[in-house]
């Protein structure tokens, strides 16, 4: 098969939530090179995620499949299941297509070493400073260590790059310059964007209500996370300027987007354990000059499950395959939906139908979080404070039935919905823990 014309650099942001992203609106300078990135391209307002947290969302961006189908929801044994190999990937796919795959990357790593992260391509390089706890020190200059000498070696390539960046993630460890970028004083709302919600709370977006902002600790502050995320923006910079010295940047397909956001205290929590917006809500940027518009804002649902049809379509490829989930985004740009709702899983035994006004939330485990399930009118109350499950008691059924019937159309005949064998969540911690002190014992073995 002939390659296509076009490179592909496709950029994951871990932990990055949208409403931290300059071009997003966001009201810090946070991200001036992917804001670079949206001038030049085509931002997409309405994009979120299929599956949570990393493991069941980065599998979901490689086949275009829902977890519910993939059925890849842990990375911590004892109950992982592995994706299927009969299951093509993203980068199989690329290369069967002609191209020079690689990816600096290290989901390798994890406990149990999922090989589907590292299949098609020909070029797989784990950064990490170390196993699995290498995946908390594994910093963007590591990353561009490896990835800024490969893109001037194979600039002469028609390549699919595949880079993820960890910074955004805690614990925060960015170098010094970038820990003091952003300061708030707590308790004032001074330096803050202020804005009024219609259903009648103050808040600041990306920080949650005025009366329950989080003002953080000594080592973790929505300033820190701030600050990583310049800190990884910069190093996206210096990816592109190394394309553009080369002579490749307008030869190549580049996307910007996050496997999922982060609560940053919002509903109390500190993490990315939810399906809440500012869990769910992620950045789409793509920028192909030869295709796409420039500085172009799109409306419209898209999920990481279209990732993959949206490149083959781009680079001139089949814009859908068989049994994915997955539609091309393209039609977006011609005002023309791709669907009215989405479905979102997370590995906590929560499932979520969003439309454009309305949010179920639904826990299949009332052990883990206290019933009812969480019912939001998005469009009137953007930070998702107020559960209106027994008040619109209707509406949550309506939802409800829309979810369950998802469920049974993902599911065959006599199958076991697969999010059901997630062990529970203090098991999984005690094996993470376990593995991380061995992995700290062979470090030190080694190391002498």
């Amino acid at each position: 098969m002939e390659v296509s014309e076009a490179n592909v650099l496709f950029i994951v942001c871990d932990t990055l939530r949208v409403d931290h992203v300059g071009c997003y609106g966001y009201f810090r300078e946070t991200t001036p090179n992917i804001d670079r990135v949206a001038r030049e391209g085509v931002l997409f307002e309405d994009f979120y995620d299929s599956g949570a947290p990393t493991g069941p969302g980065f599998t979901c961006m490689y086949t275009g499949l829902h977890s519910i189908r993939h059925k890849f929801y842990v990375f911590i044994p004892p109950n992982v299941r592995l994706l299927d190999d009969t299951v093509f990937t993203l980068p199989e796919i690329m290369q069967l297509r002609g191209y020079t795959t690689a990816a600096v990357d290290n989901l390798i790593i994890f406990p149990c070493h999922p090989k589907h992260f590292v299949r098609g391509y020909e070029f797989y390089i784990n950064a990490s400073p170390g196993p699995f706890l290498g995946r908390a020190q594994t910093q963007a200059e590591h990353i561009n260590r490896r990835l800024l000498p490969w893109i001037r070696d194979h600039s002469d390539e028609r390549f699919f790059l595949f880079v993820h960046y960890w910074d955004p993630h805690g614990p925060y460890n960015q170098p010094p310059e970038y820990r003091e970028l952003f300061h708030h004083e707590g308790g004032s709302l001074s330096d803050l964007e202020v804005r009024e919600a219609p259903a009648g709370y103050r808040y600041v977006p990306g920080w949650g209500r005025v009366d329950e902002i989080n003002e953080g600790a000594p080592n973790r502050s929505i300033d820190l996370y701030d600050g990583e995320v310049a800190y990884m923006d910069h190093a996206i910079g210096e990816a592109l300027n190394t394309m553009e010295e080369t002579g490749i940047l307008e030869e190549t397909l580049i996307l910007v987007t996050s496997d999922h956001g982060e609560q940053l205290g919002q509903h109390g929590a500190w993490g990315h354990n939810a399906l809440h917006d500012s869990v769910t809500h992620i950045p789409l940027i793509m920028r192909y000059p030869k295709k796409l518009p420039r500085e172009r804002r799109v409306r419209g649902f898209g999920q990481h499950i279209d990732l993959l049809p949206t490149i083959l379509d781009l680079t001139g490829g089949p814009s859908k395959l068989p049994e994915i989930d997955g539609e091309s985004l393209t039609p977006l740009l011609e005002g023309r939906p791709v669907r009215d709702r989405i479905f979102m899983e997370h590995v906590g035994l929560q499932r979520a139908v969003r439309t454009e006004e309305w949010k179920l939330i639904h826990f299949m485990d009332a052990r883990a979080r206290r019933p009812p399930d969480e019912l939001y009118n998005v469009a009137a109350d953007p930070m998702e404070a107020i559960n209106l499950a027994e008040e619109e008691g209707e509406r949550r059924r309506v939802l409800q039935e829309a979810l369950d019937g998802w469920v049974r159309l993902n599911l065959k005949e006599g199958e076991e919905d697969p999010i059901l064998a997630y062990a529970p969540e203090e098991r999984a911690h005690m094996r993470a823990r376990d593995y991380l002190q061995e992995a700290q014992e062979l470090m030190r073995l080694l190391q002498g």
